[in-house]
């Protein structure tokens, strides 16, 4: 060998090299990477009656099912007596009767619902500073600017717009004017060009709204049960967690979840059906009511014989996956197992290592980042999963059932185990092209209902330019990207007002540059106008985004300078009266204080001056004789008037001599004497009387 090596020129060898390189390089770059997907999906909560589906993309209506995922493009249409609810980030929608949904754009930060005919109804629990939260009509776009309640009404031919608002704030856009709406105002806006605008105030509720409102009481319960305690918010369907399951804690894993009522050999991702939902693929949808949240967020663990749910750390941002579970099978059958905590789970297209972290790290317990990082570049390749030992944990399916989107519980393959035991796991889904079923979820029926193709392909006024829809899923020669884009955007973007959909073809197609669109809607001007001459009817977005924002600054301004204002207001007032209180305090005249000192001398000193006025009339008056013996003046006097209590003690007391008083001088009455004197009587008699004993 050493031989052989010797006899091989270097030239061969470098050549042998550098082509090495080359291939290494070319199969990096076979595999690029591709848009990543949204953050979140919404979710078809709850179905009252008939409601059909079309999903993006697709041409025929499906009967719609509960916990699927709904993204940019699908479309929902529900009959007479029919009702549906839709939850999506901080909204939960709610659908009545003839009503005709779709929405234009679902991703991180915008949700942006198109409204053709109908009624519907938005709570927005909150909104953020980066949220953009709008619903399309045909004759007016409502920005939603406020967390609050919302109701949105479209009359059948869809010149007449009747906004409600219960609590929120919201701005109405139309081809002439905007209007700002309040709590408790209604608004109806009729016509298209001209907008007239009618404002009331809100009336009694109806029936729609008195479901809306049990509904919303029911999340308020929601948001403040022991489940939003361990669960993120974002979490879509995080609200039938608490009803139909228990918590518990594990030393492990912390607290987990586990569901109530299951069938006996029950295990995660058995009883349901796999769909194919665009850009993320294969998408598991439970069968249980509660069935969504535990099958696109966590993860799950076995532990002392029961499956329980691990939910994802709840101060991170909770980003949607299509289904946590590993793969594996060989020949016709298909088998996967739930990923239990600390697994990674690993996209079936090759996204950016941004995303790949996030998906992992919002839904499992903490893990490093060198581990993703190694996962991400091997594709987790040698990883070990726990829960494919578990008995009764793997569930097996041929491919021809996972691809026509059967009932998984219904068509398993019994003891696979075995088979995934010889076949190896992988973490990436299987390449199986999706048929037409497993794209429509399910069998179609040639009795679905179906909207009037005047409600179906109605054109909406617009504020935010969505991005273009999904193409048609169709196997066919690869065309231009031009010729594609025109594709999608003629049949899905809803810009068609009419039953005709050549129209809307005709303008569509005309429509490249989005800097050549009108700022104002447009719309023909008689069916003897040409289609391609016929513009877009969508505002400019570049014009309307910096107008929005303006807009936005300005009452941003103006509200921050009066408040500003208002804080100084009161604090000028505040000092005033600080001002004026010490002013009182500190400024007083002395006058003042020696006139209200004197005033308070006066009032002690009354008592003496009165009894001396008295002592002085009665020495005027003519006595008999005089009154040698000096009354005392009694103890309270005495403290009311220290000084003469001073005197008093300084000049010691006297002893006159005696006079003796006649009979007739006895006889005779006392002199009067005034009220103040009356109160030493009973002492003077006391010392008369004593006198008269000692005669």
């Amino acid at each position: 060998m050493i031989g052989t090596m010797a006899r091989t020129p270097i030239p061969a060898i470098t050549l042998m090299s550098l082509g090495l390189l080359w291939g290494l390089a070319y199969a990096q770059n076979s595999e690029p990477y591709e848009a990543d997907p949204p953050d979140r999906a919404a979710r078809l909560s709850y179905i009252s009656g008939d409601v059909s589906l079309q999903p993006a993309g697709e041409e025929q209506w499906a009967p719609a099912l509960v916990n699927r995922p709904l993204t940019t493009g699908d479309k929902l249409w529900t009959e007479p007596k029919a009702r549906a609810e839709i939850y999506v980030g901080p909204a939960s929608v709610r659908l009545g009767s003839n009503t005709g949904f779709s929405f234009l754009n679902v991703d991180d930060d915008t949700i942006q619902m198109r409204v053709t005919a109908g009624v519907l109804y938005v709570n927005v629990r909150e909104l953020r500073h980066n949220e953009q939260i709008e619903i399309d009509t045909p004759n007016i776009a409502l920005s939603l600017l406020r967390a609050g309640n919302y109701r949105v009404e479209v009359n059948d031919a869809g010149d007449s717009t009747v906004v409600k608002v219960s609590e929120g704030q919201l701005q109405a856009t139309g081809p002439s004017q905007d209007i700002v709406v309040y709590a408790q105002q209604v608004v109806t806006f009729n016509g298209f060009d001209e907008l007239v605008a009618h404002h009331a105030t809100l009336g009694a509720p109806d029936d729609f709204d008195s479901w809306n409102f049990e509904r919303d009481r029911r999340d308020e319960l929601a948001a403040t049960s022991r489940t939003a305690e361990y669960v993120s918010p974002e979490v879509t369907g995080y609200q039938d967690l608490e009803d139909n399951g228990t918590w518990s804690s594990e030393p492990e894993y912390g607290n987990v979840w586990t569901p109530r009522y299951v069938a006996a050999g029950w295990a995660p991702y058995r009883y349901g059906r796999w769909v194919w939902v665009s850009p993320w693929g294969y998408t598991w949808i439970d069968d249980a009511r509660w069935g969504y949240a535990p099958f696109h967020y966590g993860r799950w663990a076995h532990v002392r014989n029961r499956w329980c749910w691990v939910p994802g750390p709840r101060h991170h941002r909770a980003v949607y996956a299509p289904a946590l579970v590993g793969w594996g099978g060989s020949g016709g059958h298909v088998s996967w197992f739930p990923l239990g905590p600390r697994e990674l789970y690993v996209p079936r297209r090759r996204y950016s290592h941004r995303y790949f972290e996030r998906v992992n790290d919002s839904n499992t317990v903490i893990v490093s980042r060198n581990h993703i990082t190694e996962a991400y570049v091997n594709a987790a390749r040698n990883a070990a999963y726990r829960n494919r030992v578990v008995p009764g944990g793997v569930t097996s399916a041929t491919r021809a059932s996972f691809a026509s989107a059967g009932r998984v519980g219904d068509l398993r393959v019994r003891d696979s185990e075995p088979a995934l035991a010889r076949s190896g796991v992988s973490a990436v889904a299987p390449q199986i092209a999706p048929q037409r079923e497993s794209r429509m979820g399910g069998p179609t029926r040639a009795n679905v209902r179906v909207p009037p193709r005047s409600i179906a392909d109605r054109q909406v006024v617009v504020r935010r330019d969505p991005p273009p829809a999904a193409a048609r899923f169709a196997r066919q020669p690869p065309v231009s990207r031009d010729t594609e884009r025109a594709s999608g955007e003629r049949i899905t973007r809803p810009q068609v007002r009419g039953p005709n959909p050549s129209e809307s073809i005709g303008r569509a197609a005309v429509v490249r540059d989005r800097s050549d669109r009108p700022s104002r809607v447009e719309r023909p001007v008689g069916e003897s106008v040409p289609p391609t001459q016929q513009s877009s009817s969508v505002f400019d977005r570049r014009a309307l985004v910096e107008r929005v924002r303006e807009d936005r600054d300005r009452q941003v301004r103006e509200g921050q300078l009066q408040r500003d204002l208002e804080h100084q207001r009161r604090e000028l007032d505040q000092q005033r009266q600080r001002d004026a209180a010490a002013s009182q305090r500190w400024q007083r005249p002395d006058g003042q204080v020696r006139q209200n000192r004197e005033q308070s001398e006066a009032r002690r000193e009354q008592p003496h001056q009165d009894r001396e006025r008295v002592q002085r009339q009665q020495d005027v008056r003519p006595q008999p004789a005089p009154r040698v013996e000096r009354r005392e003046q009694p103890a309270q006097h005495a403290q009311r008037s220290p000084r003469i209590e001073q005197q008093r003690v300084e000049q010691p007391r006297v002893e006159r001599p005696r006079v003796e008083r006649s009979q007739s001088e006895r006889s005779s009455p006392p002199p009067a004497q005034s009220p103040p004197e009356q109160k030493s009587q009973p002492r003077d008699r006391q010392e008369g009387n004593s006198r008269h004993r000692k005669n």
